[in-house]
């Protein structure tokens, strides 16, 4: 089989894994996750969500860099009894997340995997530089720091 071309998209993809003890049920955290409506209400980065059908949403996000985000969520795949969610992502990022969650010593642990290609016009170059890349991942660290609060928060 051939070597696949190497494209000028390779230096767009990024590749994140948290990997997080939260002190909440594995439950209570994967039905905030699937409750993508309520998102804004525990994660301060994302700032709108229009459902478009039962298994997509449009995401507005927007962390430190003014750099806004339009996102279709996709649900994929959903084993609430194994605790994996599996979520494409198409818009200004295209790829996927999917996320993992399991009791814990007091409260449960939570794997969260994610590869996307940075695909919104006029960043998409940039992210080949690699102050821009630190840049950027930067400021994802960020967002999702935001996240892990949100989640660990009791709900209500």
């Amino acid at each position: 089989m051939p070597t696949p071309p190497q494209t000028p998209d390779r230096g767009r993809w990024f590749t994140f894994r948290e990997d997080w003890t939260l002190p909440v049920a594995p439950e209570a955290v994967l039905d905030r996750l699937v409750d993508l409506a309520a998102y804004p209400t525990w994660w301060r980065q994302v700032r709108s969500v229009e459902q478009l059908s039962s298994d997509r949403a449009r995401v507005r996000a927007r962390s430190l860099l003014p750099v806004p985000l339009d996102l279709v969520l996709v649900r994929e795949h959903e084993d609430r009894q194994a605790g994996r969610l599996r979520v494409g992502i198409e818009g200004d990022l295209q790829g996927y997340v999917e996320v993992h969650v399991a009791p814990a010593p007091g409260g449960c642990r939570m794997v969260w995997e994610q590869r996307v290609l940075l695909a919104k016009p006029g960043v998409r170059h940039l992210a080949a530089l690699p102050p821009a890349r630190w840049a950027l991942r930067a400021n994802h660290a960020l967002m999702m720091r935001s996240a892990r609060a949100g989640l660990a928060r009791p709900a209500g």
